[in-house]
């Protein structure tokens, strides 16, 4: 795959697209490469958010 479509399925699976619909949209790319790149995109997606270490009391 080049660059462009890499960009492409990225850009697909951080849109929330599900694995089955990324494969399906791109049926010309190897199902494995698609996965990867699906699987890398989602861990990324469950990172936690970082929470402020301290409290706001407006009272």
């Amino acid at each position: 795959m080049q660059e462009q479509d890499i960009r492409a399925v990225e850009s697909m699976c951080r849109i929330g697209m599900s694995l089955e619909t990324v494969k399906a949209s791109f049926k010309k790319f190897p199902e494995d490469e698609l996965e990867a790149i699906y699987n890398r995109i989602q861990k990324l997606n469950d990172v936690p958010e970082e929470k402020p270490a301290f409290k706001i009391n407006c009272s």
